[in-house]
C-alpha cells in the first residue's frame, strides 16, 4: 500500500484547490475522485456559465458563522487576485456575480486542470472512498485498492446533482452529519395553470411558518405546479435551513408582479389603459375572475408544497456538524488528522456564487492549516 502525507477525498473545486496547493508546499498528496473526470460539478454550476465569486462576499450569506474567519483570512479581494494568479480572467455582472470571462465552466476546470498538471498533483479517478479505518496512519480503503495517509481531507460535497453522499466516512471516529435537505432548487407550490415556461421580473416574499423570512427582487420561471429561477433558488435555501433545524411547519410566498408600481398607481393605470400592456398574457389569465386587479398582481399567494428531488439541486442544507471542526484549518476536534471542507459540511450559502467562494476559500484554508503542521513539525 502507498501512503501518502495527504489524501484528499473529493475534487470539486475546495478539493482541487487544497491539493493543488499541499503540492505547491512540497506536500506528498494524492487527489482521489469517484467520477470519470474531476470537476464534474463545476461544468454545471451557473448554468454551465460558473458563477463563481461574488463581490458581495459576506458571512451574512452563509446559515452560520462557522466561516467567519475564512471569509476574514480570504476576502473577495484575495480569493480573485487567487484565480488571477491562476490564468483565470473573471467578469462581474450588474448583481455583483463574477463569472469566467469566457462565462464558459470548461475554462475554469481548463485553468485548473492546467495548474494540477504544472505541479504534478497525483489524480486518481473513478475511484470510490468504501471508508477510512484505523490512523496513525489512515488506511483508506477505496474500489481501487487501499492507501495509507497521515492527513485525510473529505471535500466530497452531497448526492445533490450528481454528487456522492460520503459523510457516513467520518462516523467511525464519532462525527455526526445533521439532516441533508436539498436547496438552490425548485420550489413546489399550488398549481399555477397556464404559465408553464413564463419568465417574469417579481419581488417575492416568503412566510415560513407565518412569519415573513425573505424577501427580494429577481427572475421567476413558472410550471404548472413549480416556480425555479434565481428568486425562487433563493427562496429555497431558507425553507431548507428551517428544515435541518426542525423549525418548518409550512410556508408560502407572495408575489408582486409590478415591484416597480404603487398599487394605487398601478389601479390608475388599469382604468385608463386596461391590462394589456402590464404583464404576460399568460400570467393576466390567473386573474380572470379578479375584481381588483391592481391588487390582485401586487399581492398573489402560492402555497409552497415542498422542494423538487435532489437531482434538481445545486448544493445540500445540513452535513457534518460545523462544531466538530476546526473554523480556521478545518481540522476535526475529534480525531487529529481528520480534515472535512465544503458542503460535506453543514455550511450553505446563498445563490450567487456564494458556495463556490466558500469552497475555495475553505480549500486555501485547509492547506494552509496543514502546511503550518508540517512547517512546525520541522522547527
Amino acid at each position: 500500500m502507498k501512503k501518502y502525507e495527504v489524501i484528499v477525498i473529493g475534487a470539486g473545486l475546495g478539493g482541487i484547490i487544497c491539493a493543488l496547493e499541499l503540492k505547491k508546499a512540497g506536500i506528498d498528496v494524492l487527489l482521489v475522485e469517484a467520477n470519470d473526470r474531476i470537476g464534474k460539478k463545476i461544468l454545471v454550476s451557473g448554468n454551465g456559465k460558473c458563477n463563481i465569486l461574488n463581490k458581495n462576499l459576506s458571512i451574512d450569506k452563509y446559515n452560520s458563522d462557522f466561516l467567519k474567519n475564512t471569509l476574514s483570512a480570504y476576502s473577495i479581494d484575495k480569493l480573485e487576485q487567487y484565480l488571477n494568479e491562476l490564468g483565470l480572467l473573471l467578469r462581474i455582472d450588474s448583481e455583483g456575480r463574477e463569472y469566467p470571462y469566457s462565462e464558459s465552466a470548461n475554462t475554469v476546470l481548463n485553468v485548473l486542470l492546467n495548474n494540477l498538471k504544472k505541479e504534478g498533483v497525483e489524480i486518481i479517478t473513478s475511484c470510490k472512498v468504501k471508508s477510512i479505518i484505523e490512523k496513525n496512519p489512515f488506511k483508506v480503503q477505496t474500489t481501487l485498492g487501499d492507501f495509507l495517509a497521515d492527513n485525510i481531507v473529505l471535500a466530497t460535497g452531497s448526492n445533490a446533482t450528481f454528487g456522492i453522499n460520503s459523510h457516513a466516512l467520518f462516523e467511525p471516529y464519532g462525527h455526526k452529519c445533521k439532516n441533508l435537505v436539498q436547496t438552490l432548487v425548485p420550489i413546489k407550490t399550488s398549481e399555477i395553470k397556464g404559465c408553464s415556461g413564463v419568465r417574469s421580473k417579481v419581488k417575492a416574499d416568503l412566510y415560513i411558518n407565518n412569519k415573513k423570512v425573505y424577501t427580494n427582487n429577481g427572475e421567476m420561471l413558472f410550471k404548472d405546479n413549480c416556480i425555479s429561477g434565481i428568486i425562487s433558488f433563493q427562496l429555497s435555501t431558507f425553507i431548507s435551513r428551517s428544515i435541518v433545524k426542525g423549525e418548518y411547519i409550512n410556508s408560502y410566498i407572495t408575489i408582486d408582479f409590478v415591484p416597480g408600481m404603487e398599487e394605487e398607481t398601478l389601479r390608475g393605470f388599469i382604468n385608463e389603459h386596461g391590462d394589456l400592456g402590464i404583464v404576460h398574457k399568460s400570467i393576466l389569465s390567473l386573474f380572470k375572475s379578479s375584481k381588483d386587479l391592481a391588487h390582485d398582481l401586487k399581492n398573489y399567494r402560492v402555497e409552497v408544497k415542498g422542494l423538487q428531488g435532489i437531482n434538481q439541486a445545486q448544493v445540500t442544507a445540513g452535513g457534518l456538524n460545523t462544531d466538530e471542526f476546526n473554523s480556521i484549518s478545518f481540522e476535526s476536534n475529534k480525531q487529529k488528522g481528520l480534515y472535512a471542507i465544503g458542503e460535506v459540511l453543514d455550511v450553505d450559502g446563498e445563490c450567487g456564487g456564494y458556495n463556490l467562494s466558500a469552497a475555495l476559500a475553505m480549500g486555501l484554508a485547509c492547506a494552509q492549516g496543514i502546511k503550518e503542521k508540517y512547517e512546525n513539525k520541522n522547527i
